[in-house]
């Protein structure tokens, strides 16, 4: 039987946690749309907890060696030997890659999931950023396909290197995770959330941009409380930045699950999205899937993914008018998610693995 190997740890930081969930949705896809005679197979590291598969043509294998010492090892060529003749696909740069003689049955497709390692490098870190543009590299040099969750990372990645990069766009979903349940309330009763508030994942700084979204709660008094999603790394430093005078209406929270993430994108009337560029759009794919409309600053990326589910705006004077007006307009805020919920119908993990399967086929 023909397997599509999936490479289930992701490249550490941002995404890292939604990466992986994303690798075991997609497994389920793979199999699920597997042309007869193929399965699914999916690698995990022996630190890892190995999730639960009910189709028989899936199987989970463990890599003897940490999560945590992958970025590590596999940098080097060698590492990707036990992988000659697999079809292999990877959600992020980190995979064992080496050059291969043309006669080769082994398939690798490799997913850029975004371009912050070099236009917002200070967003991952110095040391992680680094690391990120090496992995591209390698994934650029030896990956017979290299694939982008939108065209505006496959545009990053022309800029960088070149128009001849064939990059193809092979579109993400929401997790299952992020998508609605019935627990959701009592997740965010047990945060301490109010029945109302305004979300986001900006980070401070000039490409996150999450002081202009301070400005406009100072400007505006009688906006609902902002929670700003962090990761546990950024909690320390993003509470730091939040404005004396605005701390009892702002709330800085590192969700302790994917499931809170969830609960918190379900139950916001907006997602606001000042940054100049985000990761891979998992929290805006959780968004629509709520039905949780967007504003946003012009990220092309957002744009992208929201098409009409949301407004954009092109200025801080803008982005508050937009967010004043929409909160006082039950009406048009109704109607903008109705279309975050059909525009969430675009993106499935079916028809991301139909299009996998297609790819491979035609490497």
């Amino acid at each position: 039987m023909v397997s599509l190997t999936l490479i289930s740890e992701p490249f550490p930081g941002i995404d890292a946690a939604a990466s992986r969930a994303a690798s075991f949705e997609l497994t389920r896809a793979i199999a699920d749309t597997a042309p007869r005679g193929c399965g699914a197979r999916l690698l995990i590291a022996r630190d890892s907890g190995a999730p639960e598969f009910t189709s028989p043509i899936v199987e989970v294998e463990m890599v003897p060696l940490n999560a945590s010492v992958l970025p590590r090892v596999w940098s080097a060529s060698a590492t990707a030997r036990p992988l000659d003749g697999e079809f292999v696909h990877a959600m992020t740069p980190l995979v064992p890659l080496r050059n291969r003689a043309d006669d080769d049955s082994s398939q690798s497709s490799v997913m850029i999931p975004h371009a912050l390692g070099w236009l917002a490098p200070e967003l991952l870190g110095a040391k992680e950023a680094r690391r990120y543009r090496s992995f591209v590299k390698r994934a650029v040099k030896y990956a017979d396909a290299v694939l982008a969750p939108t065209h505006d990372v496959a545009e990053a990645l022309h800029a960088r290197y070149g128009d001849g990069l064939g990059v193809q766009v092979l579109p993400l979903a929401a997790l299952p995770e992020f998508v609605p349940a019935h627990d959701f309330p009592e997740r965010r009763a047990a945060m301490g959330l109010p029945e109302t508030y305004i979300l986001t994942d900006a980070a401070p700084g000039p490409h996150g941009r999450l002081e202009l979204l301070f400005n406009t709660l100072s400007a505006e008094t009688g906006l609902p409380m902002l929670v700003i999603l962090a990761t546990p790394e950024a909690i320390e430093a993003t509470t730091a930045a939040v404005p004396l005078p605005l701390r009892e209406r702002v709330r800085v929270i590192a969700p302790a699950s994917l499931r809170d993430t969830g609960a918190l994108l379900s139950g916001a009337q907006l997602l606001l999205q000042p940054q100049e560029i985000i990761g891979a759009g998992y929290e805006v794919l959780g968004a629509l899937a709520s039905g949780v409309p967007v504003i946003h600053l012009g990220c092309a990326a957002v744009a992208e993914l929201i098409f009409d589910a949301g407004i954009q705006v092109g200025s801080e004077d803008e982005l508050r008018d937009a967010l004043t007006r929409l909160l006082a307009d039950p009406d048009e805020l109704a109607r903008l998610r109705v279309l975050a919920d059909d525009r969430s119908k675009s993106f499935t993990w079916t028809g991301t693995a139909r299009q996998l399967w297609e790819l491979h086929a035609n490497l």
